[in-house]
């Protein structure tokens, strides 16, 4: 009876040590499952961010292209309005300094 409770006990703590390793390479698994969908969640959040900065990127050359264009718009319409000015200025200059060549002269 004394033997069989021994052997009783040795093949409960042979169960539990099997149990335990088991268990012991069921969590190892789940990590390494864990690691590997995580990798792969990373992967995934980096092309979408990179998809993303390549669209804003995309979005901010189109709106600086579009604001470089009114800007040269707008110059060359000052530029227009200064060149038509000083068009006016010089005939006025011309004018007078023909009228004192006239009157002087």
């Amino acid at each position: 009876m004394f033997q069989d409770a021994i052997n009783t006990l040795l093949e409960t703590e042979q169960t539990a040590n099997n149990m335990l390793q088991n268990a012991r390479l069921h969590a190892e698994e789940q990590i390494e499952d864990a690691k590997c969908h995580g990798h792969a969640k990373v992967d995934e959040a980096a092309a979408r961010a990179e998809t993303e900065v390549t669209s804003f990127m995309r979005t901010v050359q189109q709106q600086a292209q579009e604001s470089a264009s009114g800007l040269v718009s707008n110059m060359e319409n000052k530029k227009a309005a200064i060149g038509a000015r000083a068009e006016t200025t010089m005939h006025k200059a011309a004018a007078l300094i023909v009228e004192r060549i006239v009157t002087d002269g």
